[in-house]
């Protein structure tokens, strides 16, 4: 478990096998045998070696990938392709996540009902913001970083990768157009802008004629969130979260207790205007 701890303080994803149910005898490792295995492969611990080890190895890397646990049983019974050792073993896998990391850049009325949000939601929260009336811990005492500069400059800084969340909500159309040219670049597990329908015509455009091409344009969450009917910065806050989550989760929507759900459908983009921002 020290090992485990370590993973997860150097932001490693990893999967966590733990023996949770074994026969008296044949087996080599009994229950409560645990094994972490990184999203690389590397091993600390062991459930029992062999070739079932190697197959829960195989197994692990799979729930990293696709952050779904499972319980797979192994036998010993001496079959093709199995150990000869006479007995049987379950064993729970566990995929431990990184905290993905939310910028906003932006540190005004949605800022700061959507940091508390994502805080909740398990994320790191960066705000980035050139005023330092807005940009500070007073207003923003629970997320884990401030930067107070220019923001496009402030994100083109930052490490950003599918581990990171990106929302632009600053206090103007120009800041929010250069904050997305310095990310729609990268590799962002998520890129989000505050926007209406006419702001996002004209950005999608000053794209275009800047060489972006549209399979990149298409990922950008513009206007951003799922259509809740919001009207105040808290519910355009909370808009934003629930689109955001499904991001993080989208290995596990579909579930049938909403496939046939009566009432209006949600989901679809709204046309938040950035002067709220």
């Amino acid at each position: 478990m020290i090992k485990a701890l370590e993973a997860t303080g150097r932001g490693r994803e990893y999967a966590l096998a733990t023996i949770v149910e074994s026969t008296a005898k044949g087996t080599p490792r009994k229950a409560g045998a645990k094994m972490v295995v990184l999203e690389d492969g590397v091993t600390w611990g062991s459930i029992g070696g062999g070739r079932n080890e190697k197959a829960v190895q195989a197994e692990c890397l799979k729930a990293i990938k696709s952050g779904k646990p499972s319980l797979v049983t192994y036998d010993y019974f001496g079959k093709e392709g199995q150990s000869v050792c006479g007995g049987q073993i379950k064993v729970f896998i566990d995929p431990v996540k990184t905290a993905k990391h939310l910028v906003i850049c932006g540190a005004g009325h949605i800022a700061l009902p959507l940091s508390v949000i994502a805080k909740m939601l398990n994320f790191r929260v960066t705000i980035i913001d050139n005023r330092k009336e807005f940009a500070n811990s007073r207003r923003f005492p629970h997320v884990d970083k401030i930067v107070v500069g220019p923001p496009a400059a402030g994100l083109s800084r930052i490490r950003i990768d599918q581990d990171t969340y990106i929302m632009i909500v600053t206090q103007g159309n120009e800041f929010d157009f250069e904050c997305l040219r310095a990310a729609i670049g990268k590799d962002a597990g998520y890129l989000g802008v505050i926007s209406s329908k006419a702001k996002r015509v004209k950005f999608f455009g000053r794209l275009r004629k800047r060489g972006v091409p549209q399979p990149r344009i298409n990922l950008v969450k513009i206007p951003a969130g799922i259509d809740v009917g919001a009207q105040t910065p808290e519910e355009i806050a909370v808009s934003i979260a629930a689109e955001m989550v499904a991001v993080r989760n989208q290995n596990f929507l579909g579930t049938d207790k909403f496939k046939e759900k009566a009432g209006p459908k949600v989901g679809h983009s709204h046309s938040w205007k950035g002067e709220i921002a």
